[in-house]
């Protein structure tokens, strides 16, 4: 299948939320790679914040920031792999699309 078209500027917006969630996740990993203490579930409230704030910064909205970020970032997979969107996808996927799918970021 061909790559469906997709603009620098969105590129460039997905590849940041990307970096933006990487940075949360080896900052969470971190976190966790410690014996438990007192000050954990804050320490975790305010990786998620400066997460939701990156997000934000990025053009998404604070309440629905992390929803809407991965569901971009999951079309941005589905259009490289040549589909128009999600629901392109579910229809005429078949499994080595599925495969390429699973390998692509999450």
């Amino acid at each position: 299948m061909t790559e469906i078209s997709i603009s620098q500027a969105e590129r460039d917006r997905i590849l940041s939320v990307r970096s933006s969630v990487d940075v949360y996740r080896e900052e969470h990993r971190i976190l966790h790679s410690v014996s438990w203490h007192k000050g954990v579930p804050e320490e975790h409230t305010l990786l998620l914040i400066e997460l939701k704030k990156a997000l934000v910064e990025l053009g998404y909205k604070e309440k629905t920031a992390l929803d809407d970020a991965f569901s971009d970032s999951r079309l941005f997979n589905a259009r490289e792999l040549g589909f128009t969107d999600m629901n392109d996808y579910h229809a005429r996927a078949d499994k080595a699309d599925s495969l390429a799918f699973k390998e692509k970021w999450h």
